[in-house]
């Protein structure tokens, strides 16, 4: 499955103002997604909009394939510039707006998981536990209704012993990344862990393995699961006659199950047990 997040309908109507400061560079905006691990129900966002519209709009994304209406789990929304508190009002169910008359506003707000359902987990589904986690893309981050151009930067402030994989371009010396736009900050999930990592190349394109293990996650051959995945894009690579990508990352997981594509990277469900069975 191919994944082009589908922005609000909302978006497409942006005011005269928002029309022509999209006419410059637009400012990046800044993303802190925060995991605690003595409160693993959910993860804190603080977002930095600099040269804010007044009126400032935001709003939660849409899958196209599948919609988690995550908006229902945001909680505690605020807002805050050099001036004080903002009013934030909640315009719809998944559109906020903000009262400023403009310049550099600070938004926080939290995602509280849902319960997680009985059985395997679906391999795109956003979770948290001890030991790692899926994080980013459509469940964790607002954007600014009219502004989708805008370029992110994504810190990340995670338990000790995590690191983070995913397909956004990383910063020197910070665990934070970047996004040319919103759509494809969008399109670039997060796995975040006490993860196991490999690399291989093809046609000269890096590709990155990422793998979150269960604590009891059984032995496997590890280099024949990353010999195959080698196998696999030189197939893609010969029958497509090039890769479309410039890196791609793999983000394995064990205990779940099924995959979702995106441009430059898949969440996979690999269990352990499968893998060491060679199934």
């Amino acid at each position: 499955m191919r994944t082009v997040p589908i922005l609000l309908a909302a978006a497409l109507v942006a005011g005269s103002s928002s029309l022509a400061a999209q006419a410059r560079a637009p400012d990046p905006v800044d993303y802190l997604l925060v995991v605690d691990s003595a409160d693993l129900s959910g993860w804190s966002v603080e977002m930095h909009v600099h040269g804010a519209p007044p009126g400032l709009r935001l709003a939660m994304a849409a899958h196209p394939e599948y919609d988690d209406r995550f908006w229902r789990y945001v909680r505690g929304v605020s807002a805050t510039s050099a001036a004080g508190p903002l009013a934030v009002v909640r315009e719809d169910s998944a559109v906020w707006r903000v009262a400023t008359t403009g310049g550099d506003v600070a938004v926080r707000y939290r995602i509280e998981l849902p319960p997680a359902s009985p059985g395997a987990r679906q391999s795109w589904t956003p979770f948290l536990s001890p030991t790692g986690g899926l994080v980013g893309g459509p469940h964790s981050f607002m954007y600014v209704l009219g502004g989708e151009a805008a370029p992110a930067r994504v810190e990340l402030r995670l338990p000790p012993g995590w690191t983070a994989a995913t397909s956004l371009d990383r910063l020197s010396g910070a665990l934070a990344f970047t996004a040319p736009d919103f759509p494809t900050l969008m399109d670039s999930p997060v796995l975040v862990g006490r993860l196991r990592r490999w690399s291989f190349e093809v046609e000269g394109v890096p590709h990155e393995v990422a793998y979150w293990p269960r604590p009891d996650a059984a032995a496997f051959d590890t280099a024949a699961l990353v010999g195959s995945l080698t196998g696999i894009v030189r197939e893609a690579s010969a029958l497509f006659h090039g890769l479309p990508y410039r890196r791609f990352v793999f983000l394995l997981q064990d205990g779940a199950y099924g995959g979702l594509e995106h441009a430059s990277s898949t969440t996979l469900g690999a269990p352990s047990e499968e893998l060491a069975g060679d199934r």
